[in-house]
C-alpha cells in the first residue's frame, strides 16, 4: 500500500524555497508533484515523490540545517483539521495527544509516542522503514511541535530535552538559536519533550468545542484515507458500525466479504487480533465522547456497544487507568 501525505504540507517547502529565490515550481514537476496539490486540502501525495522533493530541495539549498528555518513560513493550515484542533487545544498535553492520534492526517509515514518521562511529557517520531528521510527533516519535525507549542503557550518555552535522530552539523548556530536549549544529535528518534508544568498549563487560547469539532472532522477523514490493509479496514469498520450497537467479529469479517476464521488469520500476520482493534478503537472514541461534557456517560456506553453503563467503565479504568469521572475531571 501507498503511503500518502496531506497535500497541503508540502506548501511550507514551497514558501521556504520562495524565500531562498529558488523558483519551486520545477521541483515539484521533477518530483512528479503538481504544483496545484498543495492548495488543495483534498489532495494526499506519495510519500515517495515527497522523498523525491526533498532530495531536490536539499541539493537546491545546500544548507544542513535549513529544516529549522523553515518554521517562521508555517501555518496551521497546512496541517488541516491538525493545526487548527491544536491551536485551540486547552493544554499542550491535549494538543499533542491529538498529534499522537491523528498523525496519520498529516503523514501515513509517521508514527508516534506519548508518554511521561521524569523529564516531563516526550513526544516521539517513529519513522516508516520505506521512508527516506533526511537530516533537515528530522530537525523540522522537531522544529515544527516546539514552534506550535509556542504558538499556543508563548515564546519563552524551552524543551526539557531534544533529540534528533541526524549526525550534528558543522555548523549548529541555527539550530542552538531556535531550541535555546541542549539538542541531542544521533538519538534513535526524533523526540521532543515538555516539562509537566508546562505541559499541563491552561492555554487561554483553549476552546473545547471547537476542538472538538476538529476532532470530527479528523476521526472521519481517517476514516477516508484508510482504505488500504486489513488492520485500517477493520478499524474502519468497527468505528463505523458502533453508534449502531454491538460490533461483533462476524460482523466485521461479513462487510469485509471474508468468513472471520479468514480475518482472524489476517490480523494475526500483522500481529493483533480483532478484539484488540475492537479496544483500541472503543478508548480513542470514548476518550472523545467524554471530553465533551455534554455527553452522559450512560449515552456514551450506549454508543460504544456496551449493554451496562459499569461495563463500560471497567472496561475504560482498564484501558486508561481512570474511571470516565475521573478522565473527564482530569481535563478540566
Amino acid at each position: 500500500m501507498q503511503l500518502t501525505s496531506f497535500a497541503p504540507v508540502t506548501s511550507l517547502l514551497w514558501k521556504y524555497l520562495e524565500s531562498c529565490d529558488i523558483d519551486p515550481a520545477p521541483l515539484y514537476r521533477k518530483a512528479g508533484i503538481d504544483p496545484k496539490l498543495i492548495a488543495n486540502p483534498q489532495a494526499r501525495i506519495n510519500v515517495d515523490r515527497v522523498d523525491k522533493l526533498w532530495e531536490q530541495a536539499i541539493i537546491a539549498i545546500d544548507d544542513p540545517t535549513f529544516g529549522v528555518k523553515m518554521v517562521e513560513h508555517w501555518h496551521p493550515s497546512m496541517m488541516g483539521a491538525l493545526g487548527y484542533a491544536w491551536l485551540v487545544s486547552s493544554t499542550l498535553r491535549r494538543a499533542m495527544g491529538r498529534v499522537d492520534r491523528y498523525i496519520h492526517a498529516v503523514s501515513e509515514g509517521l508514527d508516534t509516542k506519548l508518554e511521561d518521562t521524569p523529564a516531563g511529557l516526550k513526544l516521539s517520531f517513529l519513522i516508516d522503514d520505506s521512508v527516506d528521510i533526511k537530516p533537515q527533516q528530522h530537525t523540522l519535525i522537531i522544529a515544527v511541535v516546539l514552534h506550535m507549542c509556542r504558538f499556543n503557550y508563548g515564546d519563552e518555552l524551552v524543551a526539557s530535552e531534544i533529540c534528533l535522530a541526524r549526525d550534528e552539523p558543522d555548523d549548529k548556530t541555527a539550530i542552538d538559536s531556535f531550541f535555546r536549549s541542549e539538542v541531542r544529535f544521533g538519538a534513535e528518534v526524533d523526540s521532543i519533550t515538555i516539562a509537566r508544568a508546562d505541559a499541563d498549563a491552561e492555554l487561554s487560547s483553549a476552546n473545547k468545542q471547537i476542538a472538538l469539532m476538529h476532532d470530527e472532522m479528523l476521526m472521519k477523514y481517517l476514516i477516508e484515507i484508510k482504505k488500504g490493509d486489513i488492520v485500517d479496514q477493520v478499524k474502519n469498520i468497527i468505528l463505523e458500525n458502533l453508534p449502531d450497537g454491538q460490533v461483533t467479529d462476524s460482523l466485521v469479517a461479513s462487510e469485509l466479504n471474508l468468513s472471520e476464521r479468514s480475518m482472524q488469520r489476517r490480523l494475526q500476520e500483522h500481529q493483533t487480533t480483532f478484539r484488540f482493534l475492537l479496544d483500541t478503537v472503543r478508548e480513542m472514541v470514548a476518550k472523545q465522547y467524554i471530553e465533551n461534557p455534554m455527553n452522559r456517560m450512560s449515552d456514551i456506553a450506549f454508543l460504544l456497544g456496551f449493554s451496562e453503563q459499569s461495563a463500560f467503565s471497567r472496561a475504560f479504568k482498564k484501558w486508561t487507568g481512570k474511571s470516565p469521572l475521573e478522565y473527564r475531571n482530569s481535563m478540566d
